[in-house]
């Protein structure tokens, strides 16, 4: 393992120690929103999630797994991932299960500002400051609780609100329609 400095100044040992370069400096991007790296880096080599808390980086909005399968005309988060890279260019995407009562949801990296104003139905922002679970950067795999479905290759490419609001739209007409509702 190597070590990088914390936006503290501490030393912090590097979890995604193998892998590439932006996956490496996405780990560290997103340990600058845990409350102590050093925990959250722990945490993830040994449990695969931590919990951070977005507000300064990038915020977070949750879509109902229905929607978002509804949108994509598929029912696997499994399935999804080339799905989503393309329909939200390439924005960081993870799955956790049951997250709203029984079902999954979508999480998605937006800008904090993104976040604070988000008001679509089905989806919900997770509030600035509060804690929110994440898994390890290089936990990719479906069939744990909670995973990347689309990873965070690069620290600046968040998620585009005009983009997800379309998408969580579409899967809610989707929906509706489906119920036999205008």
């Amino acid at each position: 393992m190597t070590s990088t400095d914390d936006v503290s100044g501490h030393a912090v040992a590097s979890v995604v120690a193998a892998g590439t370069e932006d996956s490496r400096a996405a780990g560290r991007w997103l340990l600058e929103a845990a409350p102590s790296p050093q925990a959250a880096e722990t945490d993830w080599a040994g449990e695969g999630t931590t919990f951070l808390r977005p507000g300064a980086r990038f915020g977070a909005v949750a879509v109902r797994a229905s929607l978002v399968h509804a949108a994509l005309l598929l029912d696997d988060p499994a399935t999804c991932g080339p799905s989503l890279r393309k329909r939200l260019r390439g924005a960081p995407i993870f799955y956790q299960a049951n997250q709203f009562g029984r079902e999954g949801a979508y999480v998605v990296l937006v800008s904090a500002d993104v976040a604070a104003q988000w008001d679509v139905p089905g989806s919900v922002a997770h509030h600035r400051g509060a804690l929110l679970e994440v898994p390890a950067p290089d936990r990719v795999r479906a069939g744990t609780p909670i995973w990347w479905v689309v990873p965070v290759d690069n620290p600046v490419q968040l998620c585009a609100p005009d983009v997800l609001a379309t998408l969580v739209k579409l899967g809610f007409d989707v929906v509706n329609s489906r119920l036999g509702r205008s």
